[in-house]
């Protein structure tokens, strides 16, 4: 057994090893115009956002709200990610929508405002708003009220 993973151990260090030399060759390889992209590909994670936002669902309009969303319209979908936004989920629980989603855009409230003029996002918010209604703490004039993350892990 303690050979077999002495082994295993070598086979490893002899893995990493080889996926360094291969990392380095790919790199040294490229052009400065590659690396470039390379570098901003890592800032644009670096300036990711997250967010999750909470919002009461009416009992009387949860199915509604769950059929719609369970065929959202291509042209919201698309505006969700031209507006910087992906990893986007909703969840229930106990009366409640809890979403989540990461921003890797530069501008949050323009992109918000670009996504609120859109008129296909006015029609889908015109079938889900009527489901929803802002939880007690939301601020005046808030609808998805934000949530503060007390943890995470990557």
């Amino acid at each position: 057994m303690k050979r077999h993973n002495r082994s295993c151990v070598s086979i490893l260090a002899k893995l990493s090893t080889l996926t360094f030399i291969l990392y380095y060759c790919i790199l040294s390889s490229c052009s400065n115009a590659d690396k470039a992209n390379i570098s901003e590909t890592r800032k644009e994670s670096e300036n990711l956002v997250r967010y999750g936002w909470v919002i009461k669902v009416k009992p009387e309009k949860l199915e509604e709200y769950k059929h719609l969303h369970a065929n959202p319209w291509p042209e919201i979908n698309s505006m969700i990610k031209v507006c910087n936004i992906s990893n986007y989920s909703i969840y229930y629980r106990d009366g409640y929508l809890f979403s989540y989603f990461e921003y890797s855009g530069a501008d949050f409230d323009a992109d918000m405002k670009k996504m609120a003029a859109d008129p296909k996002t006015q029609e889908w918010w015109e079938l889900t708003n009527p489901c929803q209604e802002p939880v007690e703490t939301a601020a005046e004039g808030e609808w998805w009220a934000p949530m503060e993350e007390v943890y995470h892990l990557d």
